[in-house]
């Protein structure tokens, strides 16, 4: 019985890995073995589009969309790090801020409507309809 498995466990390192996981032990070629396995698209966004609903801590964990708030709201991603701050703002988005009375002067529809627009650009998304 060594013997028997001593020669299968033989066979199966001289024919390679390819053969020891495709039925029938035929090991496949190369170019057949790289058409099958399917190709990863780099171009395609793991999430949908992030937008001014989105929570503030979730554009702070996307490198592309932490730049645009650290161009458009600066010092804010440097506050959020704050463990008090991170607490109070949690789950609050741009939008949620623009409705606050004490927060939101600034953040009026018009500035929030360019705002959405460079938001979509820099994630080179098509701009939010409106």
């Amino acid at each position: 019985m060594r013997r028997f498995v001593s020669a299968m466990i033989g066979a199966a390192l001289l024919a390679g890995p390819a053969a020891a996981q495709h039925p029938g032990g035929q090991a496949l070629a190369p170019s057949a073995a790289a058409k099958t396995a399917p190709s990863p698209t780099p171009s395609a966004p793991a999430h949908a589009p992030y937008t001014l609903d989105t929570p503030i801590e979730d554009l702070m964990a996307d490198p592309v969309t932490l730049v645009w708030l650290d161009k458009h709201f600066p010092g804010l991603s440097e506050r959020m790090r704050d463990e008090e701050v991170a607490t109070l703002f949690a789950g609050v988005s741009i939008q949620g801020l623009s409705i606050d009375p004490d927060h939101g002067r600034a953040l009026t529809p018009e500035v929030m409507a360019k705002l959405a627009v460079s938001l979509a650009q820099a994630q080179g998304a098509p701009p939010p309809a409106s």
